[in-house]
């Protein structure tokens, strides 16, 4: 960790919208594990892509209390209600659209999450070196290289078959086994859709360059904290619904593929596979109720 210009804060401003991914993306097995420990997290993810000096480490670990006490009172009972709903409707069986209106929902909070941090991204966005952004630039190109490089080597068929083991072993660890008229549907849908990872790469790339064009923008300009902020408001909005109709189109033809091929596993799935999706949930919502509690509590 470089112990340099005491620049109050800066440097996680733009890495702040990680805190959306951070924050819902840790449904998985340490789900309360990783939520009760969000702050650390996030100040070791910032450190290496801004290289943060004392100070700055210091405000980004408050400034990431501030949110995750925020998300904890506000938004996890939120997600309860969602993961109940989508519970009902697994039962009865689920149609394409109503996957899309879950993941509607879903997003929508997570764009609240944006809209939450973004006064506090444009704060330390304003104490940003042009340095620390040239690092956080290399950092991303890094990223990106090395997942062109493994884009090319998993190129053709084999490509195919990796995305459709990595699909199957996906939907085990939702429905507990897969059966071969599942494989099927997933080989199917999957053999259809070749170019998502091409297209996904590239939209990734693109959402990197207009964030770092953002900061670029703030360390030039010096706005107001309220321009800057409503910069990055805009910007998590359209990480949502991008605002180029053709992004848009194919971001949503990518969620429109992946909520049919859902819909069909969960439609074609037996009794005892919905069991095990249906017990899957109840403990992600049993987790998000135990944080909230105790977030109420502290």
């Amino acid at each position: 960790m470089r112990r340099a210009p005491n620049r109050s804060t800066g440097v996680r401003a733009g890495r702040l919208a990680a805190v959306a991914l951070l924050l819902f993306a840790a449904a998985c097995s340490t789900l309360k594990l990783g939520y009760n420990n969000a702050d650390s997290l996030l100040t070791f993810a910032l450190d290496s892509y801004f290289d943060l000096d004392d100070a700055q480490e210091q405000l980004a670990r408050e400034r990431a209390r501030t949110i995750v006490a925020w998300h904890r009172a506000t938004q996890l009972r939120g997600y309860v209600e969602l993961i109940e709903a989508a519970g009902r409707r697994i039962e009865a069986g689920v149609s394409a659209d109503e996957v899309l209106d879950f993941y509607v929902a879903m997003n929508r909070r997570l764009v609240a999450i944006g809209e939450r941090s973004a006064p506090d991204a444009a704060l330390l966005a304003l104490t940003l070196t042009p340095a620390q952004i040239e690092h956080f630039a290399d950092k991303l190109a890094q990223d990106s290289a090395k997942a062109r490089r493994q884009l090319a080597r998993n190129a053709g068929r084999d490509a195919l078959e990796e995305r459709i083991e990595a699909s199957v072993q996906r939907a085990k660890e939702w429905f507990g086994s897969v059966t071969p008229e599942q494989e099927r549907l997933i080989r199917a849908n999957l053999a259809q859709r070749t170019g998502d990872d091409a297209w996904w790469l590239a939209e990734r790339e693109r959402r990197q360059r207009e964030l770092i064009a953002i900061l670029q923008r703030i360390v030039t300009e010096r706005p107001a904290v309220e321009l800057a902020a409503r910069w990055f408001d805009e910007y998590f909005a359209r990480l949502a619904q991008p605002a180029d109709p053709e992004r848009h189109a194919q971001l949503q033809r990518f969620r429109r593929g992946n909520a049919e091929l859902i819909a069909q596993l969960i439609n074609s799935a037996s009794p005892a596979q919905k069991a095990a999706l249906l017990r899957k949930l109840r403990g992600y919502a049993d987790d998000f109720t135990t944080l909230a509690a105790a977030g109420s509590r502290g």
